[in-house]
């Protein structure tokens, strides 16, 4: 098998299990749409100095016509919304706190999944380099 199909087999199957879960779940979720009441600030604290951050508190319904906030400050949002903007919320209609922006950083691309997606191309990317080079060397030693 050739260095390129194993390369596109692997990228294909972590894509797979990062892409086909959030599917499922953003399938089985329940939509509403929020209104941005206030923006807060947080702060990362690290080693050396603190990094602030804003974050959205969105005021949203559920189907049983219960008043939740959203409030995620460890999401990717490219863009900041306005207070008075509305935002479609996506929550699980059994645990309505466990609830996301429908937005691309927010919900497909939160930054965890990212770091362990680069790490897992990555390990792929070495993995297929370091059998081939043996695989090239043995083929030098037997000829």
């Amino acid at each position: 098998m050739k260095k390129n199909n194993i390369v596109l087999i692997g990228l294909i199957l972590i894509l797979i299990f990062f892409i086909l879960p959030k599917a499922i779940k953003y399938f089985r979720f329940n939509k509403s749409v929020g209104v941005v009441v206030k923006i807060n600030t947080g702060t990362f604290h690290g080693l050396r100095d603190s990094t602030s951050f804003q974050y959205p508190i969105i005021l949203y319904t559920t189907e049983k016509s219960k008043d939740l906030y959203y409030r995620k400050d460890n999401e990717v949002l490219f863009v900041l919304p306005d207070v008075g903007d509305k935002i479609t919320v996506i929550y699980n209609p059994q645990d309505p706190k466990d609830a996301y922006l429908s937005r691309i950083g927010s919900f497909w691309f939160a930054l965890p999944d990212l770091l362990l997606f680069g790490i897992l191309i990555f390990l792929l990317i070495g993995v297929v380099n370091i059998v081939f080079v043996k695989s090239k060397k043995k083929l030098k030693i037997e000829s």
